[in-house]
């Protein structure tokens, strides 16, 4: 029993320490969370992660019991588990999906959450979510016998998760938008080695864009500086996690910083697809906490203004 206690306290420390990271991270973008789907189902997990980490505590702690006429013990805890697990493995793609069709219907984000959509939301969330149980259920390798040794509770861990392949279409999409948009990536690159200009604690940096290349090109220059700048630590933890093939249990791989990274993911993509319907898209109308979506006007505008200009000097705006 001893290896058996060593592995849930394991369990019960990874999932503490994930439950209070979705909380931080909640807690330090709540004013965007409550605008979309994917902040609705953020809000869920972590909820959902919370109730696992006391519950297991609880079923830990106090060894054997009954309740309800059910005798509760530590296998339990593993029963629990791979519920959980085999849940939280099919719904990386769904959730990206739904979230993704959310900001497509509802660009550009100007309008206040009516209480018909925040229904929608709920009931979307409500049905992604008993859709999922129901699937574990019925359709998985789910199985409800508590005989198993801990070992073999444990091999339910080691399941294959959809989180592998979202990753890598993601990291997919960043590499061949960093390789389209290369010229004025490197543009702005040479830019940062020249002397930008300060004020306070605003940092402008000047770099040209050729209008000739098309008017989606910059504005697609401008998403892929904004969110990779953002988020490079993390393309790189998953670039790293990629490579070496390092094997992460389902149960964390579905957690809110990963949902806030393909959440500034689908409003670049989403803004970049119907970037020809609005000019400028204010900071304050995006459901993002992460990325500073702040855009100059569109090289359309500048190009009707100025018609024998083929290129234009740009600011890149960086506040802390």
């Amino acid at each position: 029993m001893d290896v058996v206690s060593d592995s849930i306290c394991r369990i019960q420390l990874a999932l503490a320490v994930k439950a209070l990271l979705n909380l931080a991270v909640i807690g330090l973008n709540w004013q965007y969370m409550h605008k979309s789907f994917m902040g609705y189902f953020c809000i869920s997990l972590s909820f959902l992660d919370l109730i696992h980490t006391v519950n297991f505590s609880i079923i830990y702690w106090l060894t054997n019991f009954a309740i309800l006429g059910f005798h509760i013990t530590v296998y339990h805890i593993y029963l629990l588990l791979q519920i959980s697990t085999l849940t939280y493995s099919i719904l990386h793609w769904p959730v990206f999906i739904i979230a993704g069709l959310d900001y497509y219907w509802t660009f550009p984000f100007s309008k206040p959450l009516s209480p018909t959509r925040k229904a929608v939301y709920a009931a979307s969330l409500a049905l992604v979510w008993i859709s999922a149980v129901m699937y574990v259920f019925f359709f998985s390798d789910y199985d409800s016998e508590d005989s198993f040794s801990p070992m073999e509770h444990q091999s339910f861990l080691l399941i294959k998760s959809q989180c592998a392949s979202l990753s890598l279409v993601v990291l997919a999409v960043i590499t061949c938008v960093v390789i389209y948009c290369r010229s004025g990536l490197l543009s702005l690159f040479k830019s940062f080695r020249g002397e930008p200009y300060t004020e306070g604690s605003t940092c402008v940096f000047f770099y040209k864009l050729d209008l000739d290349e098309g008017y989606k090109k910059p504005t697609l220059t401008y998403i892929a500086v904004c969110f990779i700048g953002t988020w490079f630590p993390f393309v790189y933890l998953q670039l790293i996690i990629m490579v070496f093939r390092i094997e992460v249990v389902p149960f964390l791989e579905l957690n809110v910083p990963w949902l806030c990274f393909l959440n500034s993911f689908l409003i670049g993509a989403v803004y970049w697809h119907l970037n020809q319907d609005v000019a400028v898209l204010k900071h304050s109308e995006i459901p993002d906490g992460f990325c500073n979506w702040t855009f100059a006007p569109s090289p359309d505008c500048i190009k009707k203004a100025l018609p024998d200009t083929t290129s234009v000097t740009v600011a890149l705006i960086i506040t802390p």
